[in-house]
């Protein structure tokens, strides 16, 4: 896993339990590639209207320092409880991104004592492929439903998605037989294929 193995975060997180501190900066050192791969892929696939004036780095070292805040104050009770957290702490970090851009949009389109603006283009209106503000909101949408999903559902699909880990991995992670992970998988596409199906049809 480039760098970075199930029994590793396992042993660190075992360390920090027992109150091992320097446990903490080392198993999020042993994890930062994956903590950038889960946020580059967002970042850069999914907002990258945020991707044009935010560094990849500067998302990252924000997540980091969540999630080294949330360590001090939490202590998983195993790998898949930290890699959850580490999925929040990215997700957050982007959604608040999204929404302060979503409201820096807003008053350059609509300032405060502007005057008539019924010709001025709708916060939403698509600018063109890659500086899409509908685009922003929507994928801060997609992040938002997939937040509300079903725990267990949540968790493969945040596994998978975002961290791509392999199916056999997560059954391996989890404790689950393969199968049971690849039903969560299909019934969390299925309810935010739903989502997205309602979506199209409110503004069609």
């Amino acid at each position: 896993m480039h760098g970075e193995t199930t029994r590793d975060v396992r042993y660190l997180i075992e360390r920090l339990r027992q109150g091992d501190a320097s446990a903490r900066r080392a198993l999020l050192e042993r994890v930062y590639h994956r903590l950038c791969r889960i946020a580059a892929a967002t970042l850069h696939g999914e907002f990258p209207r945020l991707s044009d004036q935010h560094e990849l780095h500067s998302v990252v070292d924000q997540a980091w320092l969540r999630l080294l805040e949330a360590l001090e104050t939490t202590q998983p009770a195993s790998a898949e409880e930290f890699y959850s957290l580490m999925f929040r702490k990215v997700r957050h970090v982007l959604l608040d991104l999204a929404r302060r851009k979503s409201r820096e949009d807003a008053r350059v389109r609509h300032p405060i004592g502007g005057g008539d603006d019924s010709n001025s283009p709708s916060l939403f209106e698509a600018v063109d492929a890659t500086d899409d503000p509908a685009q922003l909101a929507f994928w801060t949408e997609f992040h938002q439903e997939v937040a509300n999903l079903p725990e267990a559902e949540r968790t493969v699909f945040d596994f998978h998605y975002y961290a791509e880990f392999p199916q056999a991995e997560i059954a391996h992670l989890l404790n689950m037989h393969p199968k049971q992970v690849s039903r969560l998988w299909l019934s969390a596409t299925g309810r935010l294929g739903r989502w997205l199906k309602g979506l199209k049809g409110s503004t069609s």
